[in-house]
């Protein structure tokens, strides 16, 4: 992130880039904009003028559904249709296909980067990529991290980070020693999916 943050003037820019270029037909307001990268209102702001103006980005008015407000305690929710205005990728600029490219098809983040932000949780026994990080999309879980004692708000929090740097939602499942190794013993079914298909192990203390 720290390169292309350089290349294209800062890392703000890259992660509105990389949400845009990474959900083609998806329309996002500020406010969404915000929460997925995890970035200032004022800096979002920014961004988003210069890549409309540039033609990358255009402005769009949507549809979406929102929560009704409601006063009783443990009612099913209820949602109401609005409008809301936004922006959605232009997939006629010039310049998009490049631009995923450079942002979505290469290396999504430094795979280091990624080791240590999931072992600030506490000891990792076992690190997993799969699906996204490597160009599967029939798998089920992106990230498989194993571990005793992890703290789950801090690889929530870790893994929120990654995701605001790389643009998309990430799937990932957390178990400790005993629980993983008992679902291997029974031939789980989301396990066995990670494992015996295309993954990179970035930590590997166990063995399966």
């Amino acid at each position: 992130m720290e390169v292309l943050g350089k290349i294209f003037g800062s890392p703000h820019r890259v992660k509105v880039m990389r949400l845009f270029l990474s959900h083609e037909t998806t329309p996002f307001d500020i406010d969404d904009i915000v929460t997925r990268t995890r970035s200032k209102k004022a800096d979002v702001r920014k961004e988003i003028n210069m890549l409309t103006n540039i033609g990358l980005l255009k402005k769009k008015t949507f549809s979406t559904k929102v929560p009704k407000k409601t006063k009783k305690k443990n009612a099913q929710p209820e949602f109401r249709t609005v409008k809301k205005q936004g922006w959605i990728l232009n997939t006629q600029f010039s310049l998009v296909r490049p631009l995923q490219i450079l942002l979505v098809d290469s290396e999504l983040i430094d795979e280091k980067d990624i080791v240590k932000r999931i072992k600030r949780a506490g000891p990792v026994k076992l690190l997993i990529l799969s699906g996204l990080f490597v160009r599967d999309n029939n798998r089920h879980v992106d990230v498989l991290v194993v571990g005793n004692k992890l703290k789950k708000d801090v690889l929530y929090r870790e893994l929120s980070v990654i995701e605001s740097e790389i643009g998309r939602e990430l799937t990932y499942a957390f178990f400790d020693q005993a629980e993983f190794e008992y679902r291997m013993s029974m031939y789980d079914k989301l396990v066995r999916d990670v494992l015996e298909n295309d993954h990179k192990r970035l930590v590997n203390k166990i063995i399966t």
